[in-house]
């Protein structure tokens, strides 16, 4: 099908414009392309499995750090090198229930301390929870009692996707506060980071 059976503009359209559509067209481009970076960092509220591994990467990259996606098989799905050879290994998840002390991801924070992380590093559970739910609506406690004591004997942190998406949206004002309150994710030993 052709571009003017389907209500499109013909491409040679183009050259009979005035020259001031050229750079309107430039200008709606750029808007788009801006869009769509806001649009990926928007997946962490809402996207599940490797999409939303792929917006937090892209949520900690528009915080301006080196953001790697891990293969797959690995004891996390993330890491974020901060500065001074600090890194975040992050353990992204998703799901409609609470995390617990059986939750897998417990098992997993252990073996990516134990195989993987050095002095440096701060394991990090990220969670995409009740993503059906407007971020409003969604409940404050998402790890129940036991599992917090558990992540917290291990030193790792907890945070949940929509406090993450509040950092970055308050880069917008202030890239270097947030990036602060991401160092302070990696200071922070064991617990959950809001």
């Amino acid at each position: 099908m052709d571009r003017m059976s389907n209500g499109a503009q013909p491409d040679w359209v183009v050259n009979e414009l005035p020259p001031q559509y050229a750079e309107v067209a430039r200008q709606i481009e750029a808007l788009k392309q801006e869009a769509l970076k806001y649009e990926g960092v928007a997946g962490v509220v809402w996207r599940s499995g490797d999409e939303l591994t792929a917006a937090v990467r892209d949520l900690f990259e528009a915080l301006a750090f080196q953001t790697e996606i891990m293969d797959s098989g690995s004891n996390y799905d993330l890491r974020v090198d901060l500065q001074d050879g600090r890194r975040l290994l992050v353990e992204v998840v998703s799901g409609s229930e609470r995390i617990g002390r059986k939750s897998p991801q417990i098992a997993q924070i252990l073996r990516a301390l134990q195989e993987d992380a050095n002095d440096k590093d701060r394991v990090v559970l990220v969670a995409n929870l009740f993503a059906d739910k407007p971020v409003e609506s969604r409940p404050d406690d998402q790890v129940t009692v036991d599992a917090l004591r558990l992540i917290q004997g291990l030193g790792a942190n907890f945070i949940p996707t929509t406090s993450l998406f509040r950092i970055w949206k308050s880069s917008l004002d202030d890239v270097g506060q947030a990036q602060r309150t991401i160092v302070n994710l990696h200071s922070m030993d064991g617990g959950i980071f809001r």
